[in-house]
Parts: C-alpha cells; sequence; structure tokens
C-alpha cells in the first residue's frame, strides 16, 4: 500500500511520468492483492509447478525488473541517437550561421 502511494505522491510533483507509474501501480496492486491473498499465491504456485509460493514472487520481481531495463536501454539508445543527430543539426546550423556572417561583413557576435 506504501509503494501505491509512493507512486501516486511522485505522479502528483511530477516527478514520475505517468506511463511508468502505471507499470509501478500494476505492480503494487498485484502485491496488494497476493498479499491480501495469500491462498491465491499458493494456488498459482502449484499452477506454475512452483514448490515454495514466495519464490514466485521474487521470479515475478526479477522478471519485471527485465523488462524495465530492456525498456530503459531502448529508451536510452534512441535518446542517445537523437542526442548525437541533434549535436548534428546544431554544427550545421552554426556553420551556416558563420559563413553568413562572413558573407555579410557582420564581426558581431
Amino acid at each position: 500500500m506504501l509503494a501505491i502511494l509512493l507512486v501516486v505522491q511522485l505522479v502528483r510533483k511530477r516527478r514520475l511520468r505517468e506511463d511508468y507509474a502505471l507499470l509501478w501501480l500494476a505492480g503494487g496492486l498485484v502485491l496488494l492483492v497476493f498479499s491480501l491473498k495469500k491462498n491465491l499465491l499458493d494456488q498459482l504456485a502449484t499452477l506454475v509447478g512452483i514448490a515454495y509460493a514466495p519464490s514466485l514472487l521474487l521470479l515475478g520481481a526479477i522478471l519485471l525488473g527485465f523488462l524495465l531495463s530492456m525498456h530503459f536501454s531502448v529508451a536510452l539508445s534512441r535518446l542517445a541517437e537523437q542526442n548525437k543527430r541533434l549535436a548534428q543539426e546544431l554544427a550545421i546550423l552554426r556553420l551556416s550561421v558563420e559563413e553568413l556572417r562572413n558573407e555579410t561583413g557582420d564581426d558581431a557576435r
């Protein structure tokens, strides 16, 4: 319950984007449901073939961490490419402005 309240507070302060907040809220709700209905976790663990039910929660947390890491890696790769492209475009624009200044004889910067 504390995790859900923390996520809501972070969204209200605009420190966490809504799309990421949905992931954290879903994870918090799953944990809340499993903590309130322990027999549900036991049944799901038996269905999957896991003898010790809390291991299923650990497996779920590891898988969630893996998926989040992959998502952030893709986002960082995309942002790095955008930064490179923007830096190149900025360099081209600066060169164009410098050439225009040289053509007009304007030395003011």
